[in-house]
């Protein structure tokens, strides 16, 4: 029977950071899955809403079996009680599965793919991480990243708001009570020199430079990116990292606000593939000085893992609601 979690019934979920390493194993293996042959197709889409904000929607589905459907308000400034939902759907009858309050989790769509990222392509013993951006994606990125970073010794933020970033940085400190050192930085530059890796969590235009100077990153370093915002790295002769080239079928795609323009190209033949690494196919580097970034700039199926992983903690801890439509 279908279950119906509500934002209350998944506060201690959303609250509790050991969860996250599970959400994180997940999102890897279906990478992995995704990569040796499972087919995956989505849809994704955006309506313009009579308020301004942009309706935004991604179906997959997987030739194993499972699917979801996830809606989120994409321009969305402040609080939009009961707009971010997730479904589960069954992949063989289409039946819902799980009805779920993604008010706290949208933001791991990206966050944990991050995670999984940094694991497998920093640079080994890394012990600095700088966050550019200040809003619900940076904390998320920080949350995640944490996980797979034993070694951490020192988290640098910059946002472009003094304001926001100083008040994040406060936070942080509060968060990590002494744990890590934080440090705000006054410029962006200040922020990555030294870095070993650096997350563009903030909200990017597509193919903005999250780094203008690509000389201020260190040799070695990773750049983690979710619009493009590596382009300039790569010029300068960093590595192209993708999830997997093996991507879903985008069956459908188009927003109306022009939020996304064109569909995402295929991954270039000589892309760095996240799963050969994670398989030990293939090196992360060839040398202690290259240069990675790890583009997550395409409608990938992790809302499939992630819904499961809630899903799966509901049962076990025995919330939320169960329901049927048809009963």
């Amino acid at each position: 029977m279908p279950l119906l979690l509500s934002r209350s019934d998944l506060s201690p979920l959303a609250a509790d950071d050991d969860a996250l390493d599970s959400a994180i194993d997940a999102v890897e293996a279906s990478t992995i899955q995704c990569h040796s042959g499972d087919r995956a197709q989505t849809v994704f889409t955006g309506l313009d809403l009579a308020n301004g904000d942009e309706l935004a929607a991604q179906l997959v589905s997987l030739a194993s079996g499972p699917a979801s459907l996830r809606v989120f308000p994409n321009r969305v400034k402040g609080e939009r009680p009961d707009a971010w939902l997730g479904i589960q759907l069954d992949g063989t009858t289409g039946a819902v599965d799980s009805m779920i309050a993604l008010d706290d989790f949208n933001v791991l769509r990206t966050s944990v793919p991050a995670a999984v990222g940094v694991r497998h392509l920093a640079p080994p013993n890394a012990t600095t991480l700088t966050v550019l951006g200040s809003g619900p994606q940076a904390r998320s990125h920080v949350r995640t990243i944490r996980r797979v970073m034993p070694g951490l010794e020192h988290l640098k933020v910059w946002s472009p708001s003094q304001e926001s970033r100083t008040a994040f940085g406060a936070d942080l400190r509060a968060r990590l009570g002494g744990e890590v050192r934080v440090s705000v930085a006054a410029t962006l530059d200040e922020a990555v020199a030294g870095a070993d890796v650096i997350t563009a969590a903030g909200r990017y235009s597509h193919s903005e430079p999250a780094v203008p100077d690509p000389g201020s990153v260190r040799p070695g370093a990773l750049l983690v990116s979710m619009t493009g915002a590596g382009g300039n790295l790569l010029e300068r002769g960093a590595r192209l990292a993708v999830p997997t080239a093996r991507r879903p079928e985008l069956v459908a795609f188009g927003f109306a606000s022009g939020f996304i323009g064109d569909p995402p190209p295929p991954a270039p033949a000589d892309a760095l593939e996240l799963a050969d690494v994670i398989t030990g196919e293939v090196p992360a580097r060839a040398s202690r000085t290259d240069t990675i970034v790890f583009e997550l700039a395409a409608p990938y199926p992790w809302d499939v893992p992630i819904l499961a992983w809630i899903r799966a903690w509901a049962d076990k801890q025995g919330v939320g609601t169960a329901f049927s439509f048809s009963g």
